[in-house]
């Protein structure tokens, strides 16, 4: 086995490792919510921002986490009804303690997975997702049932690091890492080898948005550090 083939098998056990449920509730959960959120805090509003919908919507967010782009989209549309579904149910529960603590009507979260959501055909007009495509098991079953919640003429949009990002860009990003218990050498190797290199990129994403059935599929670059941002219609 060459070098690059043991490195790949070691990056893909290490990735399966920390997509775990377990993982999510103890090791990725604190480190997407004390770090990740504030890296990424320039994405998740222009994401929010370029997300259109109905003032009565009833939007989904899917691998809503701590709650932070849920509660986000709550605030932006008072008048919609927000879903946040997350299968760990660590971040759940902090989700739903930030909701109690903001008392927002209109936004209710729950524990749900991606390759099985909790929801009967055509119950969603908006479907979004912010960094979880890459954690899934399988990309293109989690987009079918996208397309399965999605009402007729539903548009569903997702934000994921760009696997093919420069190296400025990404290095911008990693600096953004900067809590005094970072390992600045660990967080770059984690994030460019672990987050980035098992992401996924603008054609491959654009590939599998087409397969699963959806139309008129769009796929940019964010406008805010190394991200692509998808969007497609039912």
């Amino acid at each position: 086995m060459s070098a690059n083939a043991t490195d790949s098998k070691k990056h893909g056990i290490v990735k399966r490792f920390l997509d775990a449920k377990w993982a999510w509730d103890f090791v990725q959960g604190p480190i997407y919510n004390h770090l990740v959120i504030k890296a990424a805090s320039g994405l998740f509003e222009q994401f929010v921002h370029e997300v259109e919908a109905p003032e009565n919507a009833r939007i989904l967010d899917i691998g809503s986490g701590p709650g932070h782009v849920t509660l986000m989209f709550a605030r932006k549309y008072p008048g919609a009804e927000i879903v946040g579904v997350d299968y760990s149910p660590t971040q759940v529960r902090y989700a739903n303690r930030l909701l109690k603590r903001e008392a927002l009507p209109n936004c209710s979260l729950r524990i749900g997975d991606a390759m099985s959501l909790p929801f009967v055909d055509a119950s969603f007009d908006i479907v979004v997702s912010v960094a979880c495509i890459k954690h899934w098991p399988d990309k293109l079953r989690g987009l079918l049932e996208i397309k399965r919640i999605l009402a007729p003429g539903g548009k569903a949009y997702i934000a994921e690091a760009d696997r093919e990002a420069s190296e400025k860009d990404f290095t911008a990003f990693a600096e953004k890492f900067t809590a005094w218990y970072v390992f600045k050498p660990f967080m770059r190797w984690y994030l460019r080898k672990i987050v980035f290199g098992k992401s996924v990129s603008a054609d491959e994403i654009k590939a599998l948005v087409y397969e699963a059935g959806f139309a008129d599929v769009s796929v940019v670059k964010a406008p805010e550090g190394p991200f692509l941002i998808m969007k497609a219609g039912k």
